[in-house]
C-alpha cells in the first residue's frame, strides 16, 4: 500500500501567470514539492493558463476574477476581497487536512486568520513590512504603526517558520524575540530563460535609443516608496552639462501623473520617457539589456532595508551596471564599485558622483555589469535557490509523533 502524500497549501494573490517578472522561480519550487507533495495552490485568476496545471499532484484553484498589479485601486479592492476569502480558504484546509500552510507574501494578520480558521501550521515569505511602507510618522500614525508592529511579533511566534530573502530581515527578527531557526533566508532569483544578458546595440535599437544617449532604466510599480520624484530633483542640474542623459520608465502606478508633472515643472521631458507597462516580460529584458546603468531605489524607510527588491535581481541577471540605494539587504548583493555602484538615497551629492562615475567611466562601467553577471552566476542560480526554497519548506513541516 503506498503512503499517503503529505499536502502543501500554498497561497499568492498575483496570478502566476500574469506576473511572470515578480514570480518566476517559486513556480518551479510547487513543482519541485510535487515530486513528494500534493500540492494546491490558491490566487486570483491569470489570464493565460499557467504551465504548472499540466503536472501530476499540483492542483491551482483561481478565484474566477483578475487582479491588475498595475492599478491601485484594484490592488486594494482585491486584497480586501482576499482577506476576505481567507477564512473560507481554512476552512477548506481544515476540511482537507492539509499538513502545511505556506502564504508567499507578507500581508499582516493573513497568517492569524489562516491559523484560526483552518487550525494548521502556517509558514509565511516576509520582507515588506506593509505598514511602515504606507504609514508615515504623523501623530495619528503612530499607534497604527505600534499595533501593526505588535501584531508582527505576536504573528511571528506563532509561525511555524519564516522565509525570507536578506539576512538583514533575520537580524531584526531575532532582535524582536523571534527564533533564529524559525527563519530560513533564500534568496529569490531568475529563471535564465526569461532574464539573461543580449547584444547591447540591437536592444538599444528596438526602443530607438541613440549612441550618445546615456539611458538610466528603472522598472516597476510607481510608488511613492521608489522615490523618483528625488531622483528626478537630484538628476535636473547635471542635465545642463550632460545632455545626453535619458531617464526611461517602465511600469506605471500612483506616482506616475506626479512625475509626470514634476518632469515637465523642472523642464526635463526630453530627458524623461515614461513606456508604461511593457506588454511582455521579454520586453524588459530587452529594456535592462538597452540601458546604460539600471537604477535600484527606495525612499529609506526602516523596511526598506529588508529588501531584495525584483529590480535588482532582473538587472543582475541581465549584466546590467547597477547603480542602487544603499540598503542592507541591497548591499548584501551589491558590493560597491565590484558589481554595482551604491548611494545613500538621502544624499543628492552622493548619487550625482556616482552616476557621474557611471557616465564618465564606460570601461568601469562595462566591467561592473559583467561582475553582476557573475554574482548571478555564483550564487543565485535558479536551480540551487529552487533546492534551498524547497528543503527549508519540508524543514517547516510538523514532526510526526
Amino acid at each position: 500500500m503506498n503512503k499517503k502524500r503529505k499536502q502543501i497549501l500554498s497561497l499568492f494573490r498575483y496570478g502566476l501567470a500574469d506576473h511572470e517578472a515578480m514570480a518566476n522561480t517559486y513556480p518551479h519550487v510547487l513543482l519541485k514539492l510535487s515530486e513528494t507533495l500534493d500540492v494546491h495552490h490558491f490566487s486570483f485568476k491569470s489570464l493565460h493558463k499557467h504551465w504548472l496545471t499540466e503536472h501530476e499532484h499540483i492542483y491551482i484553484h483561481e478565484m474566477p476574477i483578475r487582479l491588475k498589479r498595475s492599478s491601485a485601486f484594484d490592488k486594494w479592492s482585491k486584497t480586501i476581497l482576499w482577506y476576505i476569502t481567507a477564512p473560507w480558504i481554512g476552512l477548506w484546509a481544515r476540511a482537507k487536512k492539509i499538513d502545511l500552510i505556506y502564504i508567499e507574501e507578507s500581508l499582516p494578520i493573513l497568517p492569524l486568520i489562516l491559523m484560526f480558521f483552518s487550525g494548521r501550521p502556517v509558514a509565511i515569505s516576509s520582507c515588506d513590512i506593509l505598514w511602515d511602507v504606507y504609514l508615515g510618522h504623523k501623530k495619528w500614525e503612530k499607534p497604527i504603526r505600534q499595533f501593526f508592529e505588535k501584531m508582527d511579533v505576536f504573528t511571528w511566534k506563532r509561525l511555524q517558520g519564516t522565509i525570507t530573502h536578506t539576512e538583514a530581515y533575520k537580524q531584526y527578527a531575532v532582535s524582536k524575540g523571534i527564533k533564529a531557526d524559525n527563519i530560513a533566508v533564500i534568496s529569490e532569483a531568475c529563471e535564465s530563460h526569461i532574464f539573461y544578458p543580449i547584444d547591447k546595440q540591437s536592444a538599444r535599437e528596438q526602443f530607438g535609443f541613440h549612441d550618445h544617449d546615456f539611458v538610466i532604466v528603472h522598472h516597476g510599480i510607481l510608488h511613492p516608496n521608489k522615490a523618483l520624484d528625488r531622483i528626478f530633483s537630484f538628476v535636473q542640474p547635471l542635465l545642463d552639462q550632460h545632455k545626453s542623459i535619458l531617464f526611461v520608465i517602465a511600469g506605471d502606478g500612483p506616482l506616475r501623473l506626479k512625475l509626470e508633472i514634476q518632469a515637465k515643472k523642472l523642464d526635463m521631458e526630453k530627458h524623461v520617457q515614461f513606456l508604461g507597462w511593457l506588454p511582455h516580460v521579454n520586453a524588459l529584458n530587452d529594456l535592462l539589456n538597452a540601458g546604460d546603468v539600471s537604477l535600484v531605489m527606495r525612499e529609506g524607510k526602516f523596511s526598506d532595508h529588508f529588501q531584495v527588491t525584483a529590480n535588482l535581481l532582473h538587472s543582475l541577471a541581465c549584466g546590467s551596471s547597477i547603480l542602487a540605494a544603499r540598503l542592507k539587504g541591497i548591499s548584501e548583493w551589491v558590493k560597491d564599485g565590484k558589481n554595482g555602484l551604491l548611494f545613500d538615497p538621502t544624499d543628492r551629492d552622493e548619487f550625482c558622483n556616482q552616476l557621474i562615475r557611471m557616465l564618465d567611466h564606460p570601461e568601469n562601467r562595462k566591467q561592473m555589469g559583467i561582475e553582476a553577471y557573475k554574482t548571478v552566476q555564483e550564487k543565485l542560480d535558479p536551480k540551487k535557490i529552487t533546492q534551498q526554497w524547497a528543503h527549508a519548506l519540508y524543514s517547516f513541516f510538523p514532526v510526526e509523533k
